[in-house]
């Protein structure tokens, strides 16, 4: 019963994570964020579909299947867009000597 709770928890917690990545998206567009908010975006979509698709992995007993490879699939290259974006916003607030 504990791990249906936490992967009901995570699945709804990766719905608030996607939606609020998207309003900060908004916020930043146009601006000189944008670019660095874009692929922080994407890794942080990826990262919470690639985690929901572990929770439902799990709460449907899939088994070893397709669905656990794509979700660290998913979470690897979310992980690569949202280092990306972060260093991307680095560079753009590191102050140049």
């Amino acid at each position: 019963m504990f791990h249906i709770i936490i992967s009901v928890v995570a699945l709804v917690v990766n719905a608030f994570l996607v939606y609020f990545t998207a309003r900060l998206l908004l916020v930043f567009k146009g601006g000189i964020m944008e670019k660095p908010w874009v692929f922080v975006a994407l890794g942080v979509f990826a990262l919470a579909f690639g985690a929901s698709l572990f929770s439902i992995h799990y709460l449907l007993n899939l088994g070893n299947s397709i669905v656990h490879g794509a979700g660290g699939l998913l979470m690897v290259l979310g992980g690569v867009f949202a280092l990306i974006g972060i260093y991307l916003q680095y560079r753009t607030w590191t102050i140049k000597a």
